[in-house]
């Protein structure tokens, strides 16, 4: 698109934001490298232009925001000690658990929705509302790992949902249920992580009707939730997942065996495709696999970074994408479970797999799934893992300077733990939290809270002469900060949805509305989330 279109179609996207109708997120054509100086004078002039009009904008937004943070019960910290051998019972223990999200009576015996009440579908900003699914192809559901060492520090939950995204008031939502049971069986972690399947009843809320948001959700704000906001969450849908999460993690825990732990992991390099300048990426398809003492179902726990966008971000048809049929593959063999890595643009080569007479793209789907099971089946070289589990957490602040997610977090289409940064005015600060966690001797876990760019973990960002501004930008990578010579796998979208995580030094100005930019909460998101990593690794000693 040349410079001048692209100018005017993002001021009028602006205008039309700003009178109430949604914001398409496109995937990004804008040219690679900075642009020449005149051209990037013009760009930072408008996008300057568009974040004055947002602030404005939200500053005649009644929105009740706190003006201070005091943390939360349902944030856990995690374990006060680490350890280097194994202690107490020396004994890994593992409970596994799988839940339908999908309400009873939603959906006929054909698939086709017949729920009462009005559901959105996820996936990505659009210009029309996608009001209601037309087919449930597989299924929407969570599922659960609980794990312990034996050495008496406590249990840590993994949990993993179908769906777009999950702030973290959702999550403590889920947490919240959970506190007296936490408390008695140790829990102390429990984290809820999203597979980010774009073709799933929306968990996020920004896929309502923004029109009619504008005119409701000030007033919702100035009553005290006397009147309803409107969200692209159900809010019935959204009270039986909060529920079903929570039984399904106590399921979880209950069913805890002793056992042992392996791990192994698979090149999958050529079933990735990363969209976005420099092109890192974990080409491995990793797996935790819990053989029970008593012979009873091993449980696999999965690491992969790719989205799940089989079937397109526009779709109103529900399925969990190519992690539901990994699991048909492996279904014989063991319990499933996929947590999503660190996948900022990296999208998957299904299209490899598309064949001569197919009627609909889950039909590729199906076989890209069907493969990676198939790869994680024919693993035959996998290592013990010590009975070793360390994890800790930390929160951390990302002022929000994204003019979009400010005026979705004022109109109330999405909410997060926030605080009001000065006395006056829109400016807040999104309240996320970031993880380390390690298993065995060898391996050790990234939480991150969104969409990470994996340079931030593996190292390998751009350069100046290649970064959109121009500027170097100088970082320690994750793996270089994990204790001993532990191997780094990123657990991401986990325990908040708080955007995409740029390199610092290319992100766009929000006018070229880049798909990865406009949805970066922050700019400075990715120096924090660094910031709280390190943090993190400092308070071991």
């Amino acid at each position: 698109m040349k410079p001048f279109r692209r100018r005017a179609l993002s001021l009028a996207i602006c205008l039309a934001l700003l009178l109430g109708a949604a914001v398409p997120a496109l995937a990004a054509d804008d040219p690679e490298g900075p642009p020449p100086m005149l051209q990037g004078i013009l760009y930072n002039i408008e996008d300057f232009a568009l974040r004055v009009i947002a602030n404005i904008w939200a500053s005649l937004i009644p929105a009740k925001m706190p003006r201070s943070y005091v943390q939360s019960p349902d944030f856990y910290p995690g374990m006060e000690r680490f350890i280097d051998v194994p202690e107490g019972a020396r004994k890994w223990s593992l409970g596994y658990a799988k839940r339908s999200l999908i309400p009873e009576g939603y959906f006929d015996k054909n698939g086709d929705y017949i729920g009462g009440n009005d559901v959105y579908m996820g996936g990505g900003l659009e210009l029309t509302e996608r009001k209601n699914p037309v087919k449930l192809l597989d299924d929407q559901a969570v599922r659960v790992t609980a794990l312990s060492d034996g050495s008496g520090r406590g249990i840590v939950v993994l949990a993993s949902i179908d769906g777009y995204a999950l702030t973290s008031t959702d999550v403590r939502a889920i947490r919240f249920f959970l506190r007296d049971y936490a408390q008695e069986k140790n829990i102390v972690s429990i984290n809820i992580g999203v597979l980010h399947q774009h073709s799933c009843i929306d968990t996020l809320g920004m896929n309502g009707p923004l029109p009619l948001a504008l005119l409701v959700n000030p007033l919702a704000n100035l009553t005290g939730g006397l009147i309803a906001p409107i969200s692209g969450k159900n809010s019935a849908f959204m009270a039986n997942l909060h529920c079903v999460t929570a039984e399904a993690i106590m399921e979880a825990v209950e069913g805890m065996k002793r056992g042992e732990l392996y791990y192994a992991a698979v090149d999958a390099e050529q079933y990735i495709n990363d969209k976005r300048p420099p092109e890192v990426i974990d080409p491995l398809l990793h797996r935790f696999r819990f053989k029970p003492d008593d012979g009873s179902r091993e449980t696999w726990l999965v690491n992969y970074a790719a989205h799940c966008v089989g079937i397109g971000a526009g779709t109103r048809e529900v399925t969990g994408d190519y992690p539901y049929y990994i699991e048909q593959e492996i279904s014989k063999k063991a319990n499933f479970q996929m947590i999503q890595g660190a996948q900022l643009a990296i999208s998957v080569h299904n299209g490899m797999f598309a064949q001569e007479g197919d009627t609909h793209g889950i039909q590729r789907v199906e076989r890209y799934g069907r493969n990676l099971g198939k790869m994680l089946v024919g693993i035959k070289k996998e290592v013990k893992v010590d009975p070793i589990l360390n994890i800790r957490h930390k929160e951390f602040r990302v002022p929000i300077d994204n003019p979009l997610h400010l005026l979705l977090f004022r109109y109330g289409m999405i909410k997060a733990e926030g605080v009001r940064r000065y006395p006056v005015g829109p400016a807040m600060d999104l309240i996320t939290e970031a993880g380390y966690m390690e298993m065995g001797k060898n391996l050790a876990m990234m939480f991150a809270p969104g969409e990470m760019d994996p340079p931030l973990a593996f190292g390998g960002g751009l350069t100046a002469e290649e970064a959109w501004t121009g500027k170097e930008f100088v970082f320690t990578p994750m793996q270089d900060l994990v204790r001993g010579n532990r191997k780094l796998l990123v657990f991401g979208i986990m325990n908040d949805h708080s955007g995409y995580y740029l390199l610092p030094n290319d992100i766009h100005n929000f006018v070229l509305f880049g798909n990865e930019e406009i949805n970066t909460a922050g700019t400075k998101g990715s120096e924090l989330l660094l910031e709280a990593f390190g943090g993190l690794l400092d308070s071991l000693g």
